[in-house]
């Protein structure tokens, strides 16, 4: 397994030298975060620390506010935009990157990616396999129903939002595209959804 085979790596690789947030974040290559650069960062994170309103302009000049911040957690919220990193442990001791960029315009979607602790990206098929949309159906659906296959063919776009709780080290992945529908389309869609969403939890190689 390839997964096998980063684990090794990382046992000989500095990319994998223990490292906290205040160093992860201040190094992250400013072409992944345009608008805040590695000075405005440092200022986030230390008005945070200081225990002040963690907030500053960005170059466009919205406001960017560090909402939660330690050692292997932080985020970040900006207009309808926000940024989650979380370092996760391997089974070695060391530690990967945990990137969620979410942008809500209205309705929430997310990008989810995974990387070195110097920012060197991972294959994120290593660490999850995240759940399409027919997860989201109802086990009991009959899927060759024309009322079923009506309904779905309103979902045209493929939204889901992720979010991870640095407490249980678990990552949510909502489906968010029937949001996006009308409310008479909702309507009928909706009884074929199911109301939970998928945890995945960390399991020092993996989410499952």
């Amino acid at each position: 397994m390839r997964i096998t085979g980063l684990l090794f790596a990382c046992l000989l690789s500095l990319y994998c030298v223990a490292q906290d947030m205040t160093s992860v974040f201040g190094n992250m290559p400013n072409n992944m975060i345009l608008l805040v650069d590695s000075i405005q960062r440092q200022d986030l994170m230390d008005l945070y620390k200081d225990g002040k309103t963690a907030t500053i302009k960005d170059k466009l000049n919205e406001a960017v506010t560090m909402t939660s911040f330690n050692d292997d957690f932080l985020e970040l919220k900006s207009g309808n935009s926000s940024i989650q990193i979380a370092l996760l442990n391997l089974v070695n001791n060391s530690k990967i990157v945990l990137l969620i960029q979410t942008v809500c315009a209205p309705v929430c979607d997310s990008q989810l990616k995974f990387f070195t602790q110097d920012w060197e990206p991972l294959e994120t098929s290593d660490f999850i396999q995240p759940k399409d949309f027919s997860w989201f159906i109802k086990d009991n659906t009959d899927t060759n129903s024309e009322d079923f296959i009506n309904a779905v063919k309103l979902l045209d776009m493929n939204l889901m939002q992720y979010s991870f709780n640095p407490e249980n080290k678990t990552l949510t992945q909502t489906y968010t595209t029937p949001q996006y529908l009308s409310k008479e389309d909702k309507k009928n869609i909706e009884p074929y959804l199911k109301l939970e969403p998928k945890i995945f939890e960390w399991k020092k190689m993996r989410f499952d």
